[in-house]
């Protein structure tokens, strides 16, 4: 009889793990049709990873494994959903043979102030989404409830989330600072320049911020 059961959950698993596949390449076909935004990106990939993590989790550890792989899973892969310097980066298509026309430099600033804004509006969704999480998780460990295994998957998960919005930082300070050499250079006057430098710094200052909330988050753990 053990030996039937244990053929039965075997088995069982094999087709959770068909199934897994199917779902994920649909997602995935989704994810990348269209052209979709960035953000959406995000979004998609998120999902992508919490089926991927959470499939694998319970096939290798059942429901425990599968709230734990979905947790880790949205983390790892979501990071990758949006990559604000991949956006940045493909802006410079705008400068190519118009570097020193001021015109073209405030378009290409108005564009980075945007990415800017929908990256930080991604950022507060991870605030907000690991906030109660963190709450969460504190409550059970004063309750002596919460395992070091669901800490240390928890503060590996905001880990990640952290290294990656520093890294952003970095790409938006680059930014901010190469409009800022460029209007140095400048000798006649550019409000819509100055506006946009003061915008992108109004940004920055916000990517900074949010990223410090995540920070203090995984100080708690």
């Amino acid at each position: 009889m053990k030996t039937a059961s244990a053929r039965h959950v075997c088995w069982r698993r094999v087709k959770a793990s068909f199934a897994l596949i199917v779902v994920v390449v649909f997602l995935s076909s989704c994810a990348t049709q269209g052209g979709q935004a960035r953000t959406e990106g995000a979004v998609a990939g998120a999902g992508i990873g919490a089926v991927v993590g959470g499939g694998l989790g319970y096939l290798l550890g059942g429901t425990r494994g599968a709230i734990a792989g979905g947790i880790l899973g949205a983390s790892l892969v979501g990071t990758a959903g949006y990559v604000y310097a991949d956006q940045v980066a493909n802006r410079h298509e705008m400068l190519r043979g118009k570097e020193t026309d001021v015109n073209t430099r405030v378009a290409f600033a108005e564009a980075i102030n945007s990415d800017t804004r929908q990256y930080n509006l991604a950022l507060q969704k991870d605030v907000d989404d690991f906030a109660p999480k963190i709450a969460r998780l504190e409550s059970q460990v004063r309750t002596q409830q919460a395992s070091r295994r669901e800490l240390a998957e928890q503060k590996q998960a905001l880990s990640n989330k952290i290294d990656d919005a520093n890294k952003q930082v970095g790409v938006a300070s680059d930014e901010l600072q190469g409009l800022k050499n460029f209007r140095a250079q400048q000798s006649g006057s550019s409000p819509q320049l100055d506006a946009q430098i003061a915008a992108l710094e109004t940004n920055l200052n916000e990517m900074r911020s949010k990223t410090t909330s995540l920070a203090s988050m995984r100080t708690r753990l």
